[in-house]
């Protein structure tokens, strides 16, 4: 007896055609995303020359155009030399001549011209009419302790160094009289804190003169606004300039010509 044949089944029949259907929808799609693909990759490459293309365009230089120089000047770095340096000269009271001068006639030595190298009327030929100015010196002795030092360096016995000087130190006893260089007025009295009692006085032609390491007290009548003549008494030596109290008693002279500090030394001995 022969086994009947089996009958198709509807519902395997639809499975079938269904995973059928969607391979084929899956194909399509594949190659859908396939054309996608390549359509966006020329697309990228047709921007990306596009671009290179304009680049070039935008940045052509016309033919006569110059590169700008741009060049900058170094500062040279050369070494700089360095200032050469000369040791102040020092004063040697060993060695110098200070003491024993011979003195000139104090009537003729004017206080500016070529002695001290400061232009200006010559004190010999006064006005008509008036008396010739005379000279002294303002001590007794003229022997030097200590130069005139503007533009070299002295040893200070107090200060225990060296240092400029701007005056004249003259020997003197203790107590010698101290006088006036020549006709003037006083211009002040004051107690300076290194150079003592000091007295300045004011002269003609611009001259002034300044008389420090005096006694406390001075000569009688002696104030601002006095007059007074060559030779007068000022006041007299004392100890009272503590800069230079390891010095024996001596005058501290200073002379001044327009404001400026010259040598009194030059005036005084030539």
């Amino acid at each position: 007896m022969s086994k009947p044949e089996s009958q198709p089944n509807p519902k395997e029949n639809r499975d079938h055609n269904d995973r059928n259907g969607q391979n084929d929808r899956n194909g399509r799609l594949n190659r859908y995303s396939a054309y996608l693909y390549l359509a966006m990759a020329l697309l990228i490459v047709a921007v990306a020359t596009f671009s290179i293309f304009a680049l070039n365009r935008s940045i052509e230089l016309p033919s006569d155009y110059s590169t700008p120089d741009f060049s900058i000047d170094l500062p040279s770095h050369a070494p700089t030399p360095s200032p050469e340096y000369s040791e102040p000269s020092v004063w040697d009271p060993d060695t110098s001549s200070g003491g024993g001068r011979e003195p000139q006639t104090s009537d003729d030595r004017p206080v500016i011209g070529e002695q001290s190298g400061v232009e200006g009327d010559d004190p010999k030929d006064p006005p008509a009419g008036t008396e010739e100015p005379r000279f002294v010196c303002p001590v007794a002795s003229e022997r030097i302790l200590k130069p005139c030092a503007l533009d070299k360096l002295v040893f200070s016995a107090t200060m225990k160094d060296y240092r400029a000087h701007t005056g004249l130190d003259l020997a003197s006893p203790l107590g010698g009289e101290v006088l006036c260089y020549t006709a003037g007025t006083v211009d002040s009295v004051q107690d300076d804190p290194f150079y003592g009692k000091v007295v300045t006085v004011q002269h003609a032609y611009g001259l002034v003169t300044v008389y420090a390491n005096l006694a406390p007290e001075l000569a009688e009548g002696i104030r601002v606004g006095k007059e007074l003549k060559a030779g007068d008494c000022i006041g007299y030596v004392g100890t009272t300039a503590i800069a230079e109290t390891a010095d024996e008693p001596h005058l501290h002279f200073e002379m001044l010509m327009g404001g400026e500090r010259i040598d009194p030394e030059k005036e005084l001995f030539g």
